[in-house]
């Protein structure tokens, strides 16, 4: 079979009146279904979020990654640190006994041990501190073991509720 062939043959300035029609109508097509267009822009700029969007979340990641390698980069100072120092040392070995310890009492007697090297008891022994009023403390402590020696558990009770009621230390 024969194949029909369409030959169109184009002047130049035939062309050029042709591509004009062709952007005309595009144009037009265009003003046409802007509305449309504007929505398709719309819901482009929401999927694809602003870029101000994007970086504030790359800023977030990046500071969310450098803390990250701070705390690790500080947790392995802490620990070159503890192995270099005998009190550090002795409070690892502390540490690691108490994760081991059996009792509660021998675990609260490693917890005093680390306290002293740390110098965290050093409240037990000053009578004066501006973060609570010692005096009252130890006469409501000094209430509490006089009613406990007198077996006097009806006082006790009411002492104590009506302590924790009115926040009366």
């Amino acid at each position: 079979g024969k194949q029909n062939k369409m030959k169109i043959d184009l002047t130049s300035h035939q062309m050029e009146d042709l591509v004009k029609q062709v952007v005309h109508e595009a144009a037009e097509t265009i003003l046409q279904h802007l509305p449309e267009m504007q929505k398709v822009m719309d819901t482009l700029d929401i999927v694809f979020m602003p870029k101000q969007i994007a970086s504030q979340l790359v800023i977030a990641l990046a500071l969310e990654t450098s803390m990250v390698t701070v705390n690790q980069l500080w947790q392995i100072f802490r620990y070159i640190a503890s192995s270099i120092s005998t009190h550090s040392r002795l409070i690892r070995q502390l540490k690691d006994q108490q994760t081991t310890a059996s009792t509660q009492d021998e675990w609260m007697d490693l917890a005093e041990q680390i306290d002293n090297i740390q110098g965290n008891d050093s409240w037990r022994t000053e009578r004066k501190c501006p973060l609570y009023e010692s005096d009252r403390i130890q006469a409501r402590i000094d209430e509490l073991v006089h009613l406990m020696r007198r077996r006097d558990i009806f006082d006790l009770m009411f002492t104590l509720r009506g302590g924790i009621g009115r926040n009366h230390f």
